[in-house]
């Protein structure tokens, strides 16, 4: 009985040498197994065990020492080189592929949505692009009319021009030979109806 009483004392004494300060999370060195010792030397009997990768409370600091406290509120002193600044990779792990999950799920959404506005800009521009065809075969068949139609107006233009000259000369015609029949009425008549002398009151 007088063995952990004994070394129940020597922790408090221990204890009671350190100079208190906060605790500081760190964490065990990874791929390595430290063991607990019950002083800050490598002197003192081993108690315990602490796996590669857990969390500890840093309670104090002697030498090489640090006095630590694990989850489950065991105290021991293990060497301060077993002692790291940043999580082990075997916790980190899993929060790092969650976020390489959400990221791939994003990038997912994002090459998906991507994909739909390329497809949509794709069908958007071939719509244009078959407008545009349309409009240009509309545009020529348009221009091609108005060819046919300047055509037809010269065509109805000359053929109304030479109706004018064809016309002017039936008249030009029509108007001599009325001319040269009154002239040949005026001729003629004289020597056609026969002399008849006058009865002085005028009457023959």
């Amino acid at each position: 009985m007088r063995k952990p009483l004994l070394f129940c004392l020597f922790l408090f004494i221990t204890n009671l040498s350190i100079p208190a300060f906060a605790a500081s999370q760190k964490y065990i060195t990874e791929n390595l197994q430290t063991y607990f010792r019950t002083g800050a030397g490598d002197q003192y009997r081993l108690v315990g065990a602490i796996t590669a990768g857990e969390p500890v409370s840093v309670l104090a600091t002697k030498n090489k020492y640090s006095l630590v406290r694990d989850s489950r509120k065991r105290e021991g002193w293990i060497l301060t080189r077993d002692l790291s600044d940043t999580p082990s990779s075997k916790d980190e792990n899993p929060k790092l592929k969650a976020k390489i999950d959400a990221l791939t799920l994003r990038l997912n959404s994002l090459d998906d949505s991507w994909k739909q506005r390329v497809s949509e800009m794709q069908r958007r521009t071939a719509q244009a692009e078959s407008q545009s065809s349309a409009l240009l075969e509309e545009n020529s068949n348009l221009k091609r009319e108005i060819a046919l139609v300047k055509n037809k107006n010269r065509s109805l233009e000359a053929m109304l021009d030479a109706n004018k000259q064809a016309i002017a000369i039936q008249w030009f015609i029509y108007g001599g030979s009325v001319l040269a029949v009154g002239l040949l009425l005026g001729l003629l008549l004289p020597r056609l109806v026969p002399n008849r002398r006058r009865r002085p009151n005028g009457w023959v």
